[in-house]
């Protein structure tokens, strides 16, 4: 099993969470920053579960998912194998969270944004992990598709997590709404293909959480902005 890695924190991506859109950035921010980033390292404990199925007409053989929506079978188009992976920084970041934004809402935000590229960092890890592993077998790993990307359904978050036990496993639970908890934590579908594969992340337009969702902080529209 492979083990997650926290890494550090992408400075430039926190400004981008944060709204900024270059220039001068005020030295009493990059502290903030410096400070929030200190915080979060010393409260995370990555934690990290996956799992591999046979892939037959675009669905995940033994799973118990249905993978519904025209994106994840593009995403997923000419794969032999699919991969369930969740992580999660941990309940202690979670409680710093709610600490800071009953005390200091300004911190809470820069807080909020460096847990954002700390899940990130830890999921982009993850990915190159299993990359290798893939690679070791003759097959290439797409990037990561996440429920209520394009037009997968948000509330394939439960099916997904149950199957992968991460309440017993890592300690993430999904409420009602499909929100994950702890709040900084990730879940995605990969495949595996014999060939390299380009996996297009889809627009805004085709996203199931744009009329919730706060650009500044969206993988799609960083990737894919309209």
């Amino acid at each position: 099993m492979l083990k997650p890695r926290l890494e550090g924190v992408n400075e430039a991506e926190v400004l981008r969470y944060l709204g900024h859109r270059g220039g001068p950035v005020p030295e009493e921010l990059l502290e903030s920053i410096r400070v929030c980033t200190r915080q979060i390292l010393d409260a995370a404990r990555p934690r990290c579960v996956y799992r591999l199925f046979p892939l037959e007409q675009g669905q995940l053989i033994g799973s118990g998912l249905v993978l519904e929506g025209a994106s994840i079978q593009r995403h997923l188009e000419g794969c032999v194998e699919g991969m369930l992976m969740a992580a999660t920084l941990g309940p202690d970041v979670e409680r710093l969270l709610l600490r800071t934004e009953v005390i200091d809402l300004a911190q809470a935000l820069v807080l909020d944004s460096v847990a954002s590229s700390a899940i990130e960092n830890v999921c982009d890890n993850l990915e190159a992990d299993l990359r290798a592993w893939c690679a070791d077998r003759g097959l290439y790993l797409t990037g990561r598709f996440s429920p209520g990307y394009g037009d997968l359904p948000l509330s394939l978050q439960g099916p997904l997590c149950q199957c992968l036990d991460t309440a017993r496993r890592i300690g993430l639970t999904v409420s009602s709404s499909g929100i994950l908890m702890p709040r900084k934590s990730v879940t995605a579908i990969l495949g595996c293909a014999p060939t390299p594969r380009r996996s297009a992340v889809p627009g805004c337009a085709a996203c199931a959480l744009r009329e919730h969702c706060d650009r500044k902080k969206c993988r799609i529209f960083s990737e894919n902005p309209e």
